[in-house]
This record gives C-alpha cells, structure tokens and sequence, in this order.
C-alpha cells in the first residue's frame, strides 16, 4: 500500500472542497454583499473587499494541483491584495484604478486556472460542475472590473449613471455586467464609448455560447 503523507491528504481535501466555496464566495459577492451593507457606504465597500480577496485566496487553493503556476498564481494574487487594501489609504482615482488593474489581472488568472479544470479531460464530478458556475459568475465579474476601469479613463462613457457613483458604487458595474452577461437589456445603462460597447458585444456572445459550450463539453466527457 502506497504511504501519502497526512499534509497532502490534507491538501487534497481542501482542494476538492475548494470549488464549492469559491462558488459560495462569488455568489455571495455577486448576489449577496448589496444585502449585507450600503454600496456607497465605507462598511459596503470593506465587504466587498473581504470577499474579493477571499475569492483571490481560494483561487490559491484551486491551483494547488498545477505547481507550475502557483507561484505565478500566488505573486499576482500577493499583489492584488496588497495594493486592493492598501488603496484605502490614497482614496483617489489613481489608486482606484491601479487597484481595480491588480484584481483584474488576479481574476484573470483564476479564470484561465478554473476554465482549464472545467474543460480539461477527466469525470464529469459535482467539483466540476460547480466549477463551470464558477467560471460564468467569473466572466461576469471580470466585465465589470473592465467597465469600472473604462469609466474611470473615459469620461462620459455610460450614460444612466450618476456622475458622483460612478466611481462609489461598484455594485452599478456588477449590475449592468450581468445584464450584459445574460443579454437581458433593460435599457437603463447605455455604453457610449467605443471600448464600452465593444466590450458589450463581446460579454453578450461569451453569455449566449458559454452555457451550450459546457454543456457540449460535460456530455463528451459522459461518453
């Protein structure tokens, strides 16, 4: 009988559990913090950085298997958070951007990291199940980092948003990414920009593919 050391069971069974919390914490983030707090309050937006760097951390544990990249992985998820919770001390638009710039490029990596255990060859498991949510849910949070980012360079770039919340409430770019993302439409948030809408049209296709994709892929992997 082969000896496995107490430290990678251990890790092993964090990781397995790992995709159901990161789907726990991105549903919390997406669907739940605007519950918890005011948007535009200091107490809404420490929320919601407790929960953006809880998903950045889980993403840790999610590349565990791939040793390769999680020192890669773990750098750019350090400096995520380091400069997301530093920014509270130079509240400007310069420090709003760098950090935004920071957790985009840390959930960009989490993406590709998941979207590879979604697609890769293997069982059809609940893990992976719950990881191909995970991804769409991600999807939709990347697109709003990046619109929260081209409003603050491109003035003007939205209309239906007030101009004092458009760098206050993140919860308006969450709102209107997912709108986008599941090709509802309400009208209310218009892009005006060029990168705006070309970003609109992209997060729209990805929202329409992306389901019969997973699907496709979920029954090869049945037979």
């Amino acid at each position: 009988m082969t000896y496995v050391p107490k430290w990678q069971l251990h890790t092993a069974r964090l990781r397995n559990g790992s995709m159901n919390m990161l789907l726990a914490l991105l549903v919390m983030t997406v669907f739940g913090v605007q519950f918890i707090a005011s948007p535009n309050s200091v107490m809404g937006e420490m929320v919601r950085d407790v929960f953006v760097s809880l998903i950045l951390l889980n993403g840790l544990v999610t590349a565990m298997d791939r040793p390769g990249r999680l020192v890669l992985i773990g750098l750019v998820v350090l400096i995520a958070i380091v400069v997301r919770w530093a920014a509270w001390l130079f509240p400007d638009n310069l420090a709003l951007a760098i950090r935004e710039e920071t957790t985009l490029l840390a959930l960009v990596f989490l993406s590709v990291t998941i979207g590879m255990k979604v697609f890769g060859s293997g069982k059809v498991t609940l893990d992976r199940i719950s990881g191909a949510v995970a991804l769409y849910l991600l999807v939709g949070l990347v697109c709003a980092v990046v619109f929260q980012l081209i409003s603050l360079s491109v003035p003007e770039a939205f209309s239906g948003i007030p101009h004092d919340e458009v760098r206050t409430d993140r919860s308006i770019w969450i709102y209107f990414s997912f709108v986008t993302l599941t090709t509802v439409g309400y009208g209310d948030i218009v892009p005006i920009a060029r990168a705006a809408r070309a970003l609109a049209n992209l997060e729209a296709l990805i929202g329409q593919l992306y389901p019969a994709i997973v699907l496709a892929r979920l029954v090869s992997l049945r037979d």
